[in-house]
């Protein structure tokens, strides 16, 4: 294997990616080609808990996609 599905994720990371890019899970799960109910199991899987490689590789490469070219919903705050 290689690329996106060689690196360990980490769900609940992953979460925190698509929050800050304001990117609701519907519209998330719509564009990285997946069901809502696949990344809501994928965002609330444990530290110590196994998920679907699949799933991970394709919200990895959505978050990186989405992260090189924000969508309008993100919003960034300045201090």
């Amino acid at each position: 294997m290689s690329g996106e599905e060689d690196i360990i994720r980490e769900p609940k990371g992953d979460h925190n990616r698509r929050l800050s890019l304001g990117m609701d899970p519907d519209r998330f799960a719509d564009l990285a080609g997946i069901s809502v109910e696949d990344l809501r199991k994928y965002e609330l899987s444990s530290p110590d808990q196994d998920y679907d490689s699949v799933i991970a590789a394709r919200v990895a490469a959505t978050l990186n996609l989405l992260e090189n070219n924000p969508p309008a919903t993100q919003v960034v705050k300045n201090r």
